[in-house]
């Protein structure tokens, strides 16, 4: 096989895909809204930790509902935040300003989202459930970014503003200028919620929720899904192309909304509903097993595998294994294509059986920062047992990469004999 002539047919498919615009705009929306999503995790994982004096001091106390508040408005809030990120990344990709086409967005997405009559003192009020402000909420979140996002630009460049003189200061010129698209999107939202109120579904949330959110999540949450995307993932990454961020562009919408619900239900001291999800995902295939192979050329004989492990093995801990990729290199590399592609599957049947089973529970939901060492990050994942079992990964993956290296060691061994 040309593996050069494989790369060089799929890498513009996937380079289209991994570069389309929509689909990096929900990428970097959701990334821009790390920060809040981890900082909701953590909390969670302050308020549930599994201490008996510690939970009846917090209920005592009432610190348990103020403990609450950060979770409320970053975890189940995450609809609202996705929907301004979002249109802010994809209008800024247009190469206009994203900032009042983001506000605009969450303006529409509070117009469509259902309310409550309430009595007050001051007059009419409303309360707001917060059912659609978070997991429930975010598809239809990504789908009024993109429809904002889009009328904002087609607005803009069809001209409809209102122009100032050169004279107004720029911050007021833009101002009015968003006020014709603001007009239009707002009026165009309202027309929606009043049509949807009128159906069966009885909102625009209830319809992307029973049509396109629950099919999804039952399409990708599941197990098979899950070793679908990681072999395709490292099958790309095998052709020296970089399969998570592929995969992860069209995945990360199901699975971040099943990982919000995780949250939810845990911080709530609920049943846990899923057992796969985003950070699945990530807990057990850390880096994509290759630490494993790290640790084997600690103990090289050959001094190429042996400086390579030296350089590679800190990194590999934080989950960055692409020394290794390119440097041993596993790309385009016949000996260890069978670890390098399936190593990563196999651990994800191996760890959802150890959860379906209830040997592992099952995991929080609760994210954790990108570069989050091995064993620190199963610790805040799902606590002391998810921590063991990585080590019990770490022991498989190298029994998994052995026989391989072994072959590899040898030869380049050989070469440096034979030098």
């Amino acid at each position: 096989m040309n593996l050069q002539a494989v790369q060089a047919k799929y890498q513009p498919i996937v380079t289209k895909i991994s570069s389309n615009r929509y689909l990096k705009a929900i990428m970097n929306g959701m990334m821009a809204a790390l920060p809040a999503t981890i900082a909701g995790s953590l909390t969670a994982l302050i308020k549930q930790l599994p201490i008996p004096v510690y939970q009846e001091f917090l209920n005592k106390s009432g610190l348990a509902d103020i403990i609450q508040l950060p979770i409320t408005f970053t975890t189940n809030f995450l609809a609202i935040l996705f929907v301004f990120s979002i249109t802010y990344s994809l209008v800024e990709s247009f190469d206009k300003k994203g900032l009042t086409a983001a506000i605009l967005s969450v303006v529409s997405f509070m117009i469509i989202t259902p309310v409550e009559p309430a009595e007050s003192a001051f007059g009419l009020a409303f309360n707001i459930p917060m059912t659609w402000l978070g997991a429930a909420g975010m598809f239809a979140a990504i789908i009024v970014a993109f429809i904002v996002g889009r009328l904002f630009i087609w607005i803009t460049d069809k001209g409809w503003t209102i122009k100032m003189p050169d004279s107004v200061p720029p911050f007021i010129k833009e101002s009015f200028a968003a006020l014709v698209p603001g007009f239009i999107i707002i009026g165009i939202f309202t027309v929606i919620a009043g049509i949807f109120a009128s159906t069966p579904f009885g909102s625009f949330h209830q319809m992307i929720y029973t049509l396109l959110q629950i099919p999804l999540q039952g399409l990708g949450g599941n197990i098979w899904a899950l070793l679908f995307v990681s072999l395709i993932s490292q099958v790309f990454w095998f052709f020296g192309i970089h399969g998570t961020m592929v995969v992860l562009s069209v995945m990360m919408p199901i699975w971040m909304a099943m990982d919000a619900t995780q949250l939810n239900a845990y911080s709530a001291g609920e049943a846990l509903p899923n057992i796969v999800g985003f950070m699945f995902y990530s807990v057990y295939t850390h880096g994509g097993t290759a630490l494993g192979l790290a640790l084997l050329m600690l103990f090289a004989k050959s001094t190429r595998y042996k400086t390579l492990g030296k350089l590679s093995i800190v990194p590999a801990f934080f989950g960055i294994t692409e020394p290794l990729i390119f440097g041993g290199p596993l790309v385009f590399n016949p000996i260890f294509a069978i670890p390098f592609i399936g190593g990563s599957a196999l651990s994800l049947v191996v760890s959802y059986l150890a959860t379906l089973v209830g040997i592992l529970p099952r995991l929080s939901g609760i994210s954790t920062p990108q570069g989050t060492p091995i064993i620190v990050q199963g610790l805040m994942a799902g606590g002391w047992k998810i921590a063991i079992f990585q080590v019990v990964l770490i022991a498989f993956w190298v029994v998994l990469w052995y026989p391989f290296f072994k072959i590899a060691d040898k030869q380049a061994l050989d070469q440096e004999m034979e030098h």
